[in-house]
């Protein structure tokens, strides 16, 4: 993975927080306190950055969908619906790219632009499963449902080996 995508989002993460706070308070979220609002979405972004590393730290993608994953239980804690998370990831996806034209960094290429989309459609993934933590530990563990969204991710990071065994399948996490 490209060192610049992950060093552009850090290096923008005030900015881009800024514009989707926003956006945010125009939508479901608005109705959330203000210091409740971004809730621990700082975090799931820092966490993406460190996935997104050219050879991230062991465990990088398992903390950032630990994160993502504890994002979601947060907002089913504030009370809001469901569909906010994917609003919450859609203000996001727009936010971005305002926040770097801002932030004046030249434009992102088409591969750090999928790159970029599959690290929200993973977030969103693990979002969802922590909002509905208790549905999936009724089928299963907690430990397997994280591990089923990182096998179910495809653009992000290196190729990984199921956490699940030996014999388990190979993700590819960017490229």
């Amino acid at each position: 993975m490209s060192a610049r995508l992950a060093d552009i989002l850090e290096r923008c993460l005030p900015t881009i927080l800024h514009e989707w706070e926003r956006r945010a308070a125009a939508g479901e979220l608005g109705a959330v306190c203000q210091s409740d609002r971004v809730g621990d979405l700082a975090d799931v972004l820092r966490a993406i950055c460190a996935a997104l590393a050219p050879d991230p730290a062991e465990g990088a993608v398992d903390a950032f969908i630990e994160i993502a994953a504890a994002h979601g239980a947060r907002r089913r804690l504030q009370g809001v619906h469901e569909a906010c998370l994917f609003e919450e990831y859609d203000f996001l996806g727009t936010a971005v790219p305002h926040a770097l034209r801002e932030c004046a960094i030249a434009p992102l290429t088409p591969q750090d632009l999928l790159t970029l989309e599959g690290a929200l459609t993973t977030a969103i993934m693990a979002g969802l499963r922590g909002y509905h933590r208790g549905e999936f530990e009724r089928r299963g563990t907690w430990a397997d449902a994280l591990a089923r969204t990182a096998l179910d991710s495809t653009d992000l990071g290196p190729v990984r080996t199921d956490p699940r065994g030996p014999a388990g399948n190979q993700t590819k996490f960017g490229s």
